[in-house]
């Protein structure tokens, strides 16, 4: 066999993060080149990068780095994977084995007795993780760290994982290969959504198996993903809001089945309440005092404590407390998938037959598919069908976001779909201009002070600036009546907006102007 002429340097990983600065220390690597090919071998030290002479490729004497490990023991490691590499080489012609970056790797770790430590594949350690949580939810699924639903999720990136790649260890993973793993990802049909969600799954795994000691390779910290769903900007896609006509009908339509009866119930406990599926699951009648509810969220573990409503009230009646039973589940167990499942019934039963189009992005490619509103039903609808209900009926978002545990306004935002009716009402306003003119502050006698908080000019300025702007001019009368404290004229004026001028409106009001 010929023998391969090899190269063995050593550099500093100058790999930037996502605001462009270098980390304070740098890793280095071993850089061996051989048939064109090439191998990032990690020295398992970094060091900061003036303390680093390139010329040389070894640390400055008299230095240490943050981990207080001296420049002559770096240097002396160094040295000794600069031999090793060598000593591989020659091994592999010996034995007369292939010279791949599979096995030069592998010889080099059994010289540098590494392998106990970092022979395990990607794909192995990831199966101890996911053993590890496993076991965890059947021993005490109380306790553990993830949920049946995280724990298919990783079994399932675990698969595609072996179909792209298998043998592939932690040395491999750099910037090339993952960029070519979101590529494969796509290239199965999935959307950019369920890509973009894959590569911060696997970066979890990455995290941990580096705090686990198993990869002492940081590249997959700084990449940057590609894909991204652009779907996801439009507000009037995939995902929506029921009407107060649909709510009316999933709360009123007769069944005799008690499964369909719970399901319903649970969901439009869910429109009144805003709160996420697994808090309406996990309910208990400790957390109901009179008219007041008080609950931790498991998604976020923040406090949500409201008064419920009517409606929330009534089907709350329906599940009374056993006598001799001390904190029971409110509600029935069922798990997600079920009730996803029977909501599609309840939909269909409430006569949501109306079309919905779904969009979908893989890669640059967008598919368009028309399908029934009522298989498009599932337990986040209720979700955004509370905050969507709320806004409508006046409510302050800040007061919305006090419920829903939202952290910011752009979260509840996305939550925000309004329905036909809503759209109808707004290009009612086309009508109403035609014959009236557009209506603006000045004809509300708003005074200087208020004129001056809201940053406008003086009236003659105003009309010639704004002649025609029907929507700044509604966006300037929904926070008029936001400072007067007129909570029906600012939902009114709201309805009327197209949704970049309500975020506007949002922003404003958050702000407490």
């Amino acid at each position: 066999m010929d023998k391969y002429k090899h190269r063995v340097s050593f550099r500093l990983e100058k790999r930037k993060d996502k605001n462009g600065n270098l980390p304070e220390e740098l890793p280095i690597n071993a850089d061996i080149t051989f048939g064109g090919k090439r191998i990032w071998y990690y020295s398992g030290y970094r060091i900061a990068l003036a303390k680093w002479d390139e010329k040389v490729q070894r640390v400055r004497r008299n230095n240490f780095n943050s981990d207080d490990v001296s420049a002559a023991d770096i240097n002396q490691r160094l040295v000794k994977i600069a031999s090793a590499v060598d000593d591989a080489f020659s091994r592999l012609e010996l034995k007369e084995e292939e010279v791949t970056p599979t096995t030069v790797r592998d010889e080099l770790k059994r010289l540098l007795n590494e392998e106990k430590s970092t022979r395990l594949t990607v794909a192995q350690v990831y199966q101890l993780l996911i053993d590890e949580r496993e076991n965890e939810l059947k021993s005490s699924s109380a306790t553990a760290q993830w949920t049946k639903g995280t724990l298919t999720k990783h079994k399932t990136m675990l698969r595609h994982l072996n179909d792209f790649k298998s043998g592939l260890y932690f040395e491999d993973v750099n910037d090339d290969l993952l960029a070519r793993f979101e590529l494969f990802l796509i290239g199965k049909g999935l959307s950019n959504n369920y890509t973009h969600q894959s590569m911060k799954t696997i970066k979890g795994f990455f995290n941990w198996a580096t705090k686990k000691g198993y990869n002492r390779n940081v590249a997959y910290q700084a990449y940057s993903q590609r894909f991204h769903d652009e779907t996801k900007s439009d507000s009037t896609i995939n995902l929506y809001a029921l009407s107060e006509e649909e709510l009316v009908a999933i709360q009123t339509f007769p069944t005799s089945s008690k499964a369909i009866d719970r399901t319903r119930d649970i969901f439009v406990f869910a429109c009144y309440t805003g709160l996420r599926f697994s808090d309406v699951i996990a309910l208990r009648w400790s957390n109901v005092s009179g008219d007041i509810l008080d609950v931790i969220s498991k998604k976020t573990n923040h406090r949500q404590r409201f008064a419920l409503a009517t409606e929330a009230l009534r089907i709350l009646a329906k599940y009374p407390k056993a006598p001799d039973e001390d904190d029971p589940h409110i509600f029935p167990t069922i798990s997600n998938q079920k009730y996803n499942s029977h909501l599609k019934e309840v939909g269909k039963l409430a006569g949501m037959i109306g079309d919905w189009i779904t969009e979908k992005q893989s890669g640059r490619t967008k598919t368009r598919e028309v399908r029934p509103k009522y298989e498009l039903l599932t337990s986040h609808v209720a979700r955004r069908t509370f905050v969507t209900m709320c806004l409508r009926k006046g409510m302050s978002p800040e007061d919305i976001r006090a419920v829903t545990g939202h952290t910011t306004a752009d979260m509840m935002m996305k939550y925000v779909k309004f329905d036909d009716e809503s759209k109808r009402d707004k290009m009612s306003i086309l009508n109403e201009n035609a014959h009236i003119g557009v209506e603006t502050v000045f004809d509300h006698a708003i005074t200087d002070d208020e004129r001056i908080r809201l940053g406008l000019p003086t009236r003659e300025t105003y009309l010639e600036i704004f002649e025609g702007d029907t929507a700044s001019a509604n966006t300037h009368l929904a926070v008029l009546a936001h400072i007067r404290g007129n909570l029906d004229a600012r939902a009114e004026y709201i309805k009327r907006l197209p949704t970049d001028k309500l975020n506007e409106v949002l922003e404003i009001i958050m702000k407490r102007i």
